[in-house]
């Protein structure tokens, strides 16, 4: 599982008005995407993460990509041309 192109993904979504999520949309384990989501918040991609259970959820209503993380989406321009969406990223991700 590649963690840049997860993290990607899920910031691409999230401003795509893709929500909610979680790691069965991706593929991935638990902490896995419970990982991606920490990261991103932790490095102010995104914001408006409600906790449960002590695990994200990333509901309809709430995450917001920030400026920083727009950033980040407009700087992986390789990510976003191999990126094809929700549907394609199982496999994209482990590639």
């Amino acid at each position: 599982m590649n963690k840049k192109k997860l993290r990607f993904a899920i910031l691409k979504e999230i401003d795509a008005g893709n929500a909610p999520l979680n790691e069965h949309d991706f593929s991935v384990s638990e902490e896995e995407f419970d990982e991606a989501i920490n990261f991103l918040t932790r490095e102010k991609y995104l914001i408006g993460i409600t906790w449960g259970d002590n695990r994200p959820i990333v509901s309809l209503i709430g995450p917001i990509v920030t400026e920083k993380g727009e950033t980040y989406l407009e700087e992986n321009s390789l990510l976003a041309k191999a990126y094809k969406g929700l549907k394609e990223a199982r496999e994209w991700i482990k590639l």
